[in-house]
């Protein structure tokens, strides 16, 4: 229960992030790297629930596995998506801001559902 109530929050603010990013930006450059930014922070979002999700059903071990995957696989996501809007003339702080923007939220989110399901996976309010 607790995995699809974070899911939907998280598709929640994943399609809020896309709504500011298309109506936030006043140039299309800015409007489509903040939509990239968005976009690929929703992407690592769902990775993040998905193996948070697996790891939770197992140990704290490969709890802190998935975090450190998933943290890798954000910093190559930014770094890319960075070099991506430098190179193809778009605005790198639009990105920035449409990928961290989303992210963070996306981030508290995760948080709340480790939280939710060791609780549940504990058997009450530990």
């Amino acid at each position: 229960m607790a995995f699809r109530k974070h899911a939907g929050m998280a598709a929640g603010v994943a399609v809020a992030g896309l709504a500011l990013a298309a109506f936030l930006p006043k140039s299309a450059e800015a409007r489509q790297s903040a939509f990239i930014g968005v976009v690929l922070a929703a992407v690592t979002g769902v990775v993040a629930l998905v193996l948070k999700r697996r790891a939770v059903r197992k140990d704290l071990k490969a709890a802190l596995k998935a975090v450190g995957v998933v943290f890798g696989l954000r910093a190559v996501g930014v770094v890319v998506g960075l070099l991506w809007a430098v190179e193809t003339g778009l605005s790198p702080v639009a990105f920035v801001a449409g990928f961290f923007g989303t992210y963070f939220v996306l981030q508290w989110i995760e948080v709340s559902y480790v939280m939710a399901a060791s609780r549940d996976a504990a058997g009450g309010d530990e």
